[in-house]
Protein backbone atom coordinates (compact mmCIF):
# COMPACT_ATOMS: atom_id res chain seq x y z
CA UNK A 1 0.00 0.00 0.00
CA UNK A 2 1.07 3.32 -1.03
CA UNK A 3 0.31 7.06 -0.94
CA UNK A 4 -1.84 6.30 -4.10
CA UNK A 5 -3.47 3.78 -2.57
CA UNK A 6 -4.59 5.89 0.27
CA UNK A 7 -5.40 8.65 -2.06
CA UNK A 8 -7.93 5.73 -3.96
CA UNK A 9 -9.34 4.89 -0.26
CA UNK A 10 -9.88 8.63 0.42
CA UNK A 11 -11.82 9.36 -2.24
CA UNK A 12 -13.77 5.84 -1.71
CA UNK A 13 -14.52 6.88 1.74
CA UNK A 14 -16.11 9.86 0.67
CA UNK A 15 -18.22 8.32 -2.01
CA UNK A 16 -17.38 4.74 -2.62
CA UNK A 17 -20.02 5.23 -6.35
CA UNK A 18 -16.77 7.11 -8.05
CA UNK A 19 -16.43 5.33 -11.24
CA UNK A 20 -12.69 3.80 -12.24
CA UNK A 21 -12.40 6.85 -14.47
CA UNK A 22 -13.46 9.12 -12.12
CA UNK A 23 -10.72 8.06 -9.83
CA UNK A 24 -8.52 7.85 -12.53
CA UNK A 25 -9.10 11.51 -13.10
CA UNK A 26 -8.81 12.43 -9.49
CA UNK A 27 -5.21 10.39 -9.17
CA UNK A 28 -3.89 11.14 -12.65
CA UNK A 29 -3.18 7.60 -13.49
CA UNK A 30 -4.90 5.20 -16.10
CA UNK A 31 -8.41 3.55 -15.58
CA UNK A 32 -6.74 0.32 -15.95
CA UNK A 33 -3.72 1.24 -13.21
CA UNK A 34 -6.85 2.35 -10.97
CA UNK A 35 -8.94 -0.91 -12.07
CA UNK A 36 -6.15 -3.19 -10.66
CA UNK A 37 -5.20 -0.68 -7.25
CA UNK A 38 -9.01 -1.12 -6.66
CA UNK A 39 -9.30 -4.96 -7.04
CA UNK A 40 -5.52 -5.55 -5.18
CA UNK A 41 -7.06 -3.93 -2.28
CA UNK A 42 -9.96 -6.06 -2.09
CA UNK A 43 -8.45 -8.98 -2.54
CA UNK A 44 -5.80 -7.79 -0.03
CA UNK A 45 -8.91 -7.57 2.63
CA UNK A 46 -7.49 -4.11 3.00
CA UNK A 47 -11.14 -3.01 1.04
CA UNK A 48 -14.16 -4.90 3.09
CA UNK A 49 -17.28 -3.62 1.63
CA UNK A 50 -18.70 -1.03 0.00
CA UNK A 51 -21.47 0.61 2.05
CA UNK A 52 -24.68 2.86 1.15
CA UNK A 53 -26.36 4.59 4.15
CA UNK A 54 -29.29 7.47 4.92
CA UNK A 55 -27.10 10.09 5.96
CA UNK A 56 -27.33 11.69 9.54
CA UNK A 57 -29.03 14.80 7.63
CA UNK A 58 -31.35 12.30 6.10
CA UNK A 59 -32.29 10.94 9.78
CA UNK A 60 -30.78 13.63 11.64
CA UNK A 61 -28.78 11.35 13.82
CA UNK A 62 -25.96 12.09 16.49
CA UNK A 63 -22.25 11.07 15.09
CA UNK A 64 -20.90 10.01 18.77
CA UNK A 65 -17.68 9.14 18.79
CA UNK A 66 -16.13 7.74 22.42
CA UNK A 67 -12.29 6.47 23.21
CA UNK A 68 -10.22 5.52 26.03
CA UNK A 69 -8.36 3.01 27.52
CA UNK A 70 -9.70 -0.55 28.42
CA UNK A 71 -9.26 -2.80 31.53
CA UNK A 72 -10.90 -5.85 29.76
CA UNK A 73 -8.29 -8.76 28.97
CA UNK A 74 -9.34 -9.35 25.47
CA UNK A 75 -9.81 -6.63 22.94
CA UNK A 76 -11.52 -8.20 20.42
CA UNK A 77 -14.12 -10.22 22.74
CA UNK A 78 -15.00 -6.67 24.09
CA UNK A 79 -15.30 -5.60 20.28
CA UNK A 80 -17.17 -7.93 19.47
CA UNK A 81 -19.49 -7.54 22.48
CA UNK A 82 -19.95 -3.78 21.67
CA UNK A 83 -20.59 -4.60 18.18
CA UNK A 84 -23.63 -6.29 19.38
CA UNK A 85 -25.33 -2.83 20.57
CA UNK A 86 -27.65 -1.19 17.77
CA UNK A 87 -26.00 1.45 17.24
CA UNK A 88 -22.28 1.14 17.39
CA UNK A 89 -21.18 0.80 13.78
CA UNK A 90 -16.98 0.62 13.93
CA UNK A 91 -14.46 -0.17 16.72
CA UNK A 92 -11.09 0.45 16.48
CA UNK A 93 -8.28 -0.78 18.96
CA UNK A 94 -4.86 0.58 19.00
CA UNK A 95 -1.77 -0.25 21.42
CA UNK A 96 -2.20 -0.15 24.99
CA UNK A 97 -5.39 -1.08 24.99
CA UNK A 98 -7.00 1.45 24.10
CA UNK A 99 -10.49 1.83 22.23
CA UNK A 100 -12.44 3.76 19.77
CA UNK A 101 -16.02 3.12 19.41
CA UNK A 102 -17.76 4.70 16.61
CA UNK A 103 -22.21 5.44 16.81
CA UNK A 104 -25.39 6.85 15.67
CA UNK A 105 -27.43 7.55 18.20
CA UNK A 106 -31.27 8.44 17.48
CA UNK A 107 -31.28 11.66 19.28
CA UNK A 108 -29.05 13.14 21.94
CA UNK A 109 -31.62 11.60 24.86
CA UNK A 110 -29.41 8.22 24.16
CA UNK A 111 -26.44 9.47 24.70
CA UNK A 112 -26.45 8.64 28.48
CA UNK A 113 -27.79 5.38 28.50
CA UNK A 114 -25.52 4.52 25.64
CA UNK A 115 -22.18 5.95 27.43
CA UNK A 116 -22.81 4.09 30.37
CA UNK A 117 -23.59 1.36 28.47
CA UNK A 118 -19.60 1.68 26.43
CA UNK A 119 -17.99 2.39 30.04
CA UNK A 120 -19.18 -0.67 31.36
CA UNK A 121 -19.08 -3.12 28.27
CA UNK A 122 -15.56 -1.87 27.12
CA UNK A 123 -14.39 -1.49 31.00
CA UNK A 124 -13.28 2.00 30.18
CA UNK A 125 -12.97 3.83 33.66
CA UNK A 126 -13.12 7.27 32.43
CA UNK A 127 -14.36 7.72 28.73
CA UNK A 128 -14.41 10.60 26.19
CA UNK A 129 -17.57 11.05 24.28
CA UNK A 130 -17.28 13.62 21.28
CA UNK A 131 -20.53 14.52 19.06
CA UNK A 132 -18.57 14.83 15.80
CA UNK A 133 -18.98 18.32 13.89
CA UNK A 134 -21.29 17.47 11.04
CA UNK A 135 -22.46 20.57 8.58
CA UNK A 136 -25.85 21.77 9.05
CA UNK A 137 -27.87 21.35 6.36
CA UNK A 138 -32.25 22.08 6.23
CA UNK A 139 -33.56 18.65 4.63
CA UNK A 140 -35.27 19.62 1.56
CA UNK A 141 -37.48 16.92 1.59
CA UNK A 142 -37.33 12.90 3.40
CA UNK A 143 -36.64 10.09 1.81
CA UNK A 144 -39.09 8.37 0.44
CA UNK A 145 -39.93 4.77 0.12
CA UNK A 146 -38.64 4.15 -2.61
CA UNK A 147 -35.03 6.08 -2.01
CA UNK A 148 -35.07 3.50 0.56
CA UNK A 149 -35.74 0.86 -1.48
CA UNK A 150 -32.75 1.87 -3.87
CA UNK A 151 -30.00 2.27 -0.47
CA UNK A 152 -31.35 -0.96 0.24
CA UNK A 153 -30.00 -2.83 -2.38
CA UNK A 154 -26.81 -0.55 -2.23
CA UNK A 155 -26.13 -1.01 1.72
CA UNK A 156 -22.96 -3.71 1.37
CA UNK A 157 -22.88 -2.82 -2.29
CA UNK A 158 -23.01 1.03 -3.01
CA UNK A 159 -20.98 0.04 -6.48
CA UNK A 160 -23.81 -1.91 -7.64
CA UNK A 161 -24.26 -0.77 -11.93
CA UNK A 162 -27.71 1.44 -12.08
CA UNK A 163 -28.81 -1.01 -14.13
CA UNK A 164 -28.89 -4.09 -11.92
CA UNK A 165 -30.51 -1.64 -8.93
CA UNK A 166 -33.33 -0.74 -11.42
CA UNK A 167 -33.73 -4.51 -12.00
CA UNK A 168 -34.22 -5.04 -8.20
CA UNK A 169 -36.86 -2.57 -7.42
CA UNK A 170 -38.70 -2.67 -10.23
CA UNK A 171 -38.16 0.54 -11.68
CA UNK A 172 -36.29 2.30 -14.85
CA UNK A 173 -32.53 2.86 -15.28
CA UNK A 174 -33.60 6.52 -16.00
CA UNK A 175 -35.91 6.54 -12.47
CA UNK A 176 -32.95 5.21 -10.17
CA UNK A 177 -30.51 7.63 -11.74
CA UNK A 178 -32.57 10.09 -10.91
CA UNK A 179 -33.14 8.97 -7.24
CA UNK A 180 -29.67 8.50 -6.89
CA UNK A 181 -28.86 12.25 -7.90
CA UNK A 182 -31.18 13.51 -6.23
CA UNK A 183 -30.38 12.36 -2.51
CA UNK A 184 -26.76 12.84 -3.66
CA UNK A 185 -27.58 16.34 -4.58
CA UNK A 186 -29.31 16.89 -0.57
CA UNK A 187 -26.71 14.87 1.02
CA UNK A 188 -29.41 12.33 2.09
CA UNK A 189 -27.42 9.74 1.28
CA UNK A 190 -23.25 8.30 2.60
CA UNK A 191 -21.94 6.18 0.19
CA UNK A 192 -18.38 5.29 1.83
CA UNK A 193 -16.22 1.64 2.55
CA UNK A 194 -15.68 -0.07 5.25
CA UNK A 195 -11.83 -0.94 5.05
CA UNK A 196 -8.71 -1.89 7.44
CA UNK A 197 -5.26 -1.28 7.10
CA UNK A 198 -2.83 -3.58 5.77
CA UNK A 199 -0.28 -5.14 7.92
CA UNK A 200 2.42 -3.53 6.20
CA UNK A 201 1.58 -0.12 6.69
CA UNK A 202 0.91 2.09 10.30
CA UNK A 203 -2.92 4.16 10.81
CA UNK A 204 -1.88 6.16 13.76
CA UNK A 205 -4.89 7.47 15.98
CA UNK A 206 -3.92 11.40 17.36
CA UNK A 207 -5.47 13.60 19.99
CA UNK A 208 -4.36 17.02 19.04
CA UNK A 209 -5.29 19.42 22.22
CA UNK A 210 -5.65 22.86 20.92
CA UNK A 211 -4.35 25.93 22.77
CA UNK A 212 -6.60 28.75 24.59
CA UNK A 213 -7.68 30.64 21.74
CA UNK A 214 -6.80 28.68 18.66
CA UNK A 215 -8.79 29.02 15.92
CA UNK A 216 -9.90 25.02 15.39
CA UNK A 217 -11.60 25.86 11.77
CA UNK A 218 -8.33 27.56 10.34
CA UNK A 219 -5.96 24.76 11.99
CA UNK A 220 -7.86 22.03 10.90
CA UNK A 221 -7.32 23.34 7.24
CA UNK A 222 -4.00 23.86 8.28
CA UNK A 223 -3.36 20.22 8.74
CA UNK A 224 -5.55 19.26 6.05
CA UNK A 225 -3.89 21.12 3.58
CA UNK A 226 -0.04 19.59 5.08
CA UNK A 227 -0.83 16.49 6.00
CA UNK A 228 -3.32 16.04 2.42
CA UNK A 229 -1.22 12.63 1.38
CA UNK A 230 -1.54 11.25 4.70
CA UNK A 231 -4.96 11.52 6.22
CA UNK A 232 -7.63 9.54 6.26
CA UNK A 233 -9.95 11.13 9.03
CA UNK A 234 -10.03 14.71 10.79
CA UNK A 235 -13.06 15.06 12.98
CA UNK A 236 -13.75 17.98 15.30
CA UNK A 237 -16.58 18.09 18.55
CA UNK A 238 -19.33 19.78 19.32
CA UNK A 239 -19.09 19.62 23.16
CA UNK A 240 -14.96 19.25 23.15
CA UNK A 241 -13.89 23.00 21.30
CA UNK A 242 -10.39 22.45 22.41
CA UNK A 243 -9.75 18.76 20.53
CA UNK A 244 -9.26 17.31 17.27
CA UNK A 245 -9.27 13.73 16.39
CA UNK A 246 -6.65 13.00 13.48
CA UNK A 247 -5.94 9.45 11.74
CA UNK A 248 -2.62 9.46 9.43
CA UNK A 249 -1.15 6.86 7.38
CA UNK A 250 2.68 5.89 7.81
CA UNK A 251 4.50 3.84 5.72
CA UNK A 252 6.75 2.34 8.50
CA UNK A 253 7.62 3.22 12.36
CA UNK A 254 10.00 5.43 11.43
CA UNK A 255 7.60 7.51 9.14
CA UNK A 256 4.80 7.39 12.51
CA UNK A 257 7.63 8.61 14.35
CA UNK A 258 8.55 11.72 12.07
CA UNK A 259 4.68 12.67 11.40
CA UNK A 260 4.16 12.65 15.32
CA UNK A 261 7.30 14.80 15.41
CA UNK A 262 6.25 17.88 13.39
CA UNK A 263 2.92 17.75 15.03
CA UNK A 264 4.71 18.18 18.06
CA UNK A 265 6.46 21.04 16.36
CA UNK A 266 2.64 22.64 15.46
CA UNK A 267 2.35 24.42 18.51
CA UNK A 268 -0.46 21.97 19.85
CA UNK A 269 -0.77 22.02 23.97
CA UNK A 270 -0.71 17.84 23.39
CA UNK A 271 -0.11 15.33 20.89
CA UNK A 272 -1.31 11.60 22.08
CA UNK A 273 -0.51 9.41 19.16
CA UNK A 274 -2.03 5.51 19.09
CA UNK A 275 -1.26 2.87 16.48
CA UNK A 276 -4.13 1.26 15.23
CA UNK A 277 -3.71 -2.93 15.51
CA UNK A 278 -7.16 -3.45 14.30
CA UNK A 279 -10.41 -2.05 12.80
CA UNK A 280 -14.17 -3.96 13.24
CA UNK A 281 -17.24 -2.84 11.54
CA UNK A 282 -20.62 -3.94 12.31
CA UNK A 283 -24.05 -3.28 11.32
CA UNK A 284 -26.25 -0.67 13.43
CA UNK A 285 -29.97 0.10 13.29
CA UNK A 286 -29.25 2.43 10.59
CA UNK A 287 -28.52 -0.77 7.85
CA UNK A 288 -30.95 -2.79 10.04
CA UNK A 289 -33.89 0.18 9.12
CA UNK A 290 -33.04 -0.42 5.45
CA UNK A 291 -33.77 -3.95 5.40
CA UNK A 292 -37.26 -3.02 7.39
CA UNK A 293 -38.21 -0.78 4.07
Amino acid sequence: MDEIDLLILRKLLNNSRLTYRELAEMTNISVSAIHKRVKNLENDGIIEAYIARPSSIALNYLWVLIYGTSKAKSMEVVSKELGQHESIKYVGIAGGKFLCITAFLRNISELQDYTVYVSKTAHISEPTIGIINVPYLTLPEPLTSIDFKILKTLNRDARKPITDIADEVGLSAKTVRKRLDRMIENNLVDFSIHWNPHEDSFLVFFLLFLKEGTDINSTIQHINDKYSNKIVYCFSYSNIPNLITLDLWAKNPQDSRRIQEELQNEGFKDVIPYIVINENWYDCWVDQLLRTK
